[in-house]
């Protein structure tokens, strides 16, 4: 097999002058160029240079590519229409535990990079929001750390998407550690810029009523609790793009959920019966015998100084170790949906360490997030699926972008029973074509034709079954124009691929199979063009 040869000088230039080296880039052309392929070479540029700059042949390079992957060096993933956020960053996933359905709140491969480049990541708790837990109240593992609950906290009894015993919507609020509410009647918007006098009386109580240290009770069921937490941060209004919660639930609390999975009386902890308002405050029992009566041991009181929940310490970062994230197919993803607000902190500028470095709160952790100088995200693009001028204009401003177009150059030329079959014209010519009817967008690369048997059949092959679909897609089965892109027009009858008759006034095509036996049929296809035309020595 003949190897592309990339540019390897090229490539050591970025690494020899290392603040050159692009932290975001993406390798882009027509499928069949060689961009997956290179992918290698940039990651090794990257992590090894001294490796590369020894010029090692492929299989040398494959494998030390793969000693990387071992060691956690490099990532891989490949976009397509159904990835989203939840995969790439962080998602609500479900899992069996102990027979029952539970979900759980689980890292993308995008936070995994980062943790492995030594971004200082807060890991996630094992804990877990059961769809639906029979059992009595349990001994369940203390929080840690232990929230700050307020020396005068009220407790507050809430529902969730009503009193339905199994609920969703619930789980999910609760796995994202939130309560939630809906409009109550009014129109969807920040409650931050209504007055009091304006808002719901219980739309008042969740943005004024509740404050940052109080307990709260959520019931499932009339009477019933089956959660217990603190609040630990102020009103917001967070319309997020989970579909369970974006059309109504979009008025939230942050809480840490002590307890979950509970089936309480609330007569038994309270004392007294729920009424079925939304939510209510229950007067007359404090906080600490809530706490008592459900085994849980005396929480730490927050100072009336403090006017903030303690904030989330994240762990320790790692040794800075750079670490290569590759993005395979990065434009067939919805590149806006799966960045969300990531798009912002990859760019240059804006990373852990640089004068103008950002820090976001994840929305489902709610965990600090920046991304470090170390992690290098190396994406591929295949312009035939999406034009580069169509793709996400937040993505082209932090990517730089690199061409990888097409190497006739690197095929071979065939000597088939004395005569001689140029496979570098014979792509150049149906690429000429191509650009001059279409666009250099979507060209074939030379790897439709790199890796075949030095025969009639394994070329023959090669255009039935990789190039002539690819064509039937690029003009969207217009065969006049596929004829053309073959130059079957000015060939005899016999030796045209694709055969054109009229029949009744209309053009009708056909393959014509004996063609593909005929060497003069492939060798017509460039022919007509003088030497000079070629780009290299022909």
């Amino acid at each position: 097999m003949i190897e592309p040869q990339v540019d390897r000088s090229a490539v050591l230039e970025e690494v020899t002058h290392q603040p050159n080296i692009p932290l975001n880039q993406i390798l882009y052309g027509p499928p069949g160029t060689g961009k997956t392929y290179q992918v290698v070479e940039r990651a090794l540029a990257i992590l090894d240079p001294s490796f590369l700059a020894a010029a090692p042949n492929r299989e040398a390079m494959k494998a030390r590519y793969d000693e990387l992957v071992a060691q956690g060096a490099i990532s891989f993933v490949t976009f397509h229409q159904s990835f989203g956020y939840e995969d790439f960053v962080e998602g609500i996933k479900p899992v069996m535990q102990g027979g029952q359905l539970s979900y759980v709140l689980e890292d993308g491969i995008f936070l995994e990079a980062v943790r492995a480049a030594g971004g200082a990541l807060p890991r996630m708790g094992e804990q877990a929001a059961p769809a639906a837990r029979e059992s009595a109240p349990a001994q369940t593992p203390q929080p840690e750390p232990s929230p700050l609950l307020s020396p005068n906290a009220q407790v507050w009894r809430i529902y969730i998407d009503g009193g339905a015993p199994i609920s969703q919507l619930r789980d999910k609020v609760l796995a994202r550690g939130e309560m939630r509410v809906g409009h109550f009647g009014m129109s969807p918007r920040d409650w931050n810029t209504v007055s009091a006098d304006e808002l719901h009386s219980t739309a008042a109580l969740f943005r004024d009523g509740v404050r940052v240290g109080d307990l709260v009770l959520l019931a499932s069921g009339v009477d019933t609790v089956s959660a217990v937490g603190v609040v630990t941060d102020e009103y917001a209004y967070d319309p997020t793009t989970d579909p369970t919660l974006n059309l109504e639930y979009v008025h939230s609390r942050a809480v840490n959920w002590l307890q979950t999975g509970l089936r309480v009386d609330a007569r038994e902890l309270t004392g007294k019966r729920f009424s079925p308002v939304t939510l209510q405050r229950v007067k007359d029992v404090s906080a600490e015998t809530v706490l008592q009566r459900l085994g849980i041991a005396p929480l730490p009181f927050k100072s009336p100084a403090a006017s903030e929940p303690e904030a989330v310490q994240p762990e320790e970062a790692g040794p800075p170790r750079r670490h290569v994230l590759i993005i395979d197919e990065i434009n067939r993803g919805n590149v806006a949906k799966i960045f969300g607000e990531l798009i912002t902190l990859l760019e240059t500028g804006k990373r852990a360490g640089r004068a103008e470095a950002l820090t976001v709160k994840l929305p489902l952790s709610r965990r600090p997030l920046s991304v470090p100088d170390t992690l290098y995200v190396v994406g591929t693009m295949n312009t035939a699926d999406r034009s580069l001028t169509q793709l996400d204009t937040a993505l082209r401003r932090r990517f730089t972008f690199q061409p990888v177009w097409p190497e006739p150059e690197v095929l071979r030329e065939l000597t088939i029973d004395g005569i001689t079959l140029d496979l570098r014209k014979f792509l150049y010519a149906i690429n000429e074509r191509i650009e001059r009817l279409l666009s250099r967008e979507q060209m074939i690369g030379h790897a439709y034709l790199l890796d075949i048997p030095g025969d009639l059949p394994g070329v023959a092959g090669a255009l039935r079954e990789r190039i002539l679909p690819q064509l039937e897609e690029y003009f969207f089965d217009d065969w006049g124009k596929i004829r053309e892109v073959l130059d079957d027009p000015h060939k005899e009858e016999h030796l045209q691929f694709v055969q054109e008759r009229k029949i009744g006034g209309e053009k009708r095509h056909r393959i014509n199979e004996a063609a593909f036996g005929e060497l003069e049929a492939f060798r017509l296809v460039y022919s007509r063009l003088s030497d000079d035309t070629f780009p290299f020595e022909a």
